[in-house]
């Protein structure tokens, strides 16, 4: 399938592409109310990396039309230069994330040769570690990337589809909707992008393309926007929510306890503790912290004995985490993962699931992650960990300590919502806690989720993202 073998044309209501470059990308604005919304008021083609037949089946309708995205290769000059760029950025950001990225590099170069190109990077970096020089170079980037450009298939397509708004459902982790976004601003139609996470402008790359528009989880997020890239008008940078949380907003799909405990076959007479890892190259040996977890809950002295579900991280469980789930310990669960794994693709049912797994849970584990917010949601206790296993030695970038250090997270662990677990004696005090009084916090948690998400937290953010994207389109300039 080409670029321009599934386009139709309609003329008579607002145009609007959602470019999909990744595959969380369909549950937020897909499974959510965002298409639904669009659908109504405008005809919407989709710009996908998923373009199969299955895909293109459950999408078309409500979407006119699937087109695949396709990207292209590009010349060395051009992805060299904006590596140096990006190298820049990092080193002017100097957040605690980025420090742990930078040290992570120095530890993986390991040959003279490699050491010596790290230094000449890190050099070219601290000098080009300023705001004027970082926003003259991102010009020369913009220009050197349209005048180096290796294909024109996207020019085609814009000009047969004629769009009123190109929406980057995804502006990180997602280099293939670049060229598409980048045309379609030289072509004058106008162009927005969700921040896609909490954690991107402290923690990610220089955005690139110009967009006209951003729409952000809170005004949090809004503040380092408009911080970072002080050419964007204020007006222009939305708060909308996350569509990812409407998800647990949605009663009419909620499981049961007992509907849960049968499809991971657990016991629903006993609680369980959810643990869910992270990224195994980012956080070493964490299988260890999940026996430790286990073990403990064995000698709680909590009747019953609470069980432990284990969600592992889709992008990334070590083969020794792989090794305990194959070994079926007693009390000790390993929930499926409902994901496409080519696309990385949450399927619609493990939202479901995964929804069911935080409203059940009596207590969540995690080192600190994006899941601590959904257990606040629903009121949960939540530990995170903040010491490397016994017997561990690792590495400053590597140690478990530096995760609730982050520019994004520190907020929650200050504002008393969570528990910072930083030694093994602590994490079998504050489980026994949680165990037997999963009250106590209940005020700090609702506290701290007012304080970040204000009104957003209503299940309503896939439709404000449509609406809001509505309006843009509908804009005469």
């Amino acid at each position: 399938m080409t670029l321009l073998d599934s386009v139709q044309t309609d003329g008579h209501r607002p145009h609007i592409v959602m470019v999909l470059a990744r595959g969380e990308a369909v549950r937020n604005f897909l499974y959510s109310d965002t298409l639904p919304t669009l659908s109504r008021h405008a005809r919407v083609t989709l710009l996908s990396v998923m373009d199969d037949e299955e895909f293109v089946t459950r999408f078309s309708p409500p979407a006119s039309c699937v087109v695949p995205l396709i990207q292209y290769p590009e010349r060395r000059l051009v992805k060299s230069f904006r590596r140096l760029v990006h190298q820049g950025h990092f080193r002017w950001l100097w957040t605690e994330a980025v420090k742990t990225t930078w040290a992570r590099h120095d530890a993986q170069a390991v040959t003279l040769q490699a050491k010596a190109k790290r230094m000449l990077w890190k050099a070219v970096a601290y000098a080009l570690a300023r705001r004027r020089v970082l926003e003259y170079l991102t010009e020369v980037e913009r220009r050197l990337t349209w005048a180096l450009r290796t294909n024109d298939d996207y020019l085609e397509l814009w000009r047969m589809l004629k769009p009123d708004l190109v929406f980057n459902t995804s502006h990180v982790h997602a280099p293939a909707a670049d060229l598409p976004v980048r045309i379609a601003r030289m072509l004058g139609i106008r162009t927005a992008a969700f921040i896609f996470s909490w954690d991107n402008p402290t923690s990610r790359s220089r955005i690139f393309p110009r967009y006209d528009y951003f729409l952000t989880w809170n005004n949090r997020m809004r503040g380092q926007l408009r911080e970072l890239y002080p050419t964007t008008p204020e007006e222009r940078i939305l708060v909308t929510g996350t569509p990812q949380f409407d998800f647990h907003f949605r009663p009419q799909s909620a499981l049961t306890r007992e509907q849960l405990a049968q499809r991971i076959g657990i016991d629903p007479g006993r609680p369980f503790v959810l643990y869910t890892t992270g990224i195994a190259r980012h956080l070493p040996n964490e299988h260890v912290l999940v026996e430790t977890t286990a073990r403990m809950l064995r000698e709680t002295g909590v009747r019953p004995t609470p069980q432990l579900v284990v969600r592992t991280y889709i992008k990334g469980t070590s083969p020794e985490t792989k090794a305990l789930a194959a070994q079926r310990l007693p009390g000790v669960t390993f929930a499926p993962m409902l994901w496409e794994e080519k696309w990385h693709m949450p399927l619609p049912e493990d939202q479901v699931l995964y929804s069911a797994l935080l409203r059940h849970a009596q207590v969540g584990i995690n080192v600190g992650s994006t899941v601590s917010l959904e257990l606040l949601m629903h009121n949960k206790p939540v530990i995170n960990i903040a010491y490397a296993p016994a017997g561990v030695d690792r590495p400053e970038h590597s140690r478990y300590l530096r995760y609730p250090q982050y520019e994004h997270y520190r907020p929650v662990i200050e504002s008393g919502a969570v528990m910072v677990a930083r030694s093994e004696a602590d994490l079998r005090e504050m489980l026994g806690r949680a165990l037997t009084a999963p009250g106590d916090g209940a005020e700090a948690r609702h506290r701290f989720l007012d304080s970040m998400f204000g009104s957003t937290l209503d299940g309503r953010s896939g439709a404000r993202v449509g609406q809001c994207l509505l309006e843009i389109a509908a804009r005469v300039s």
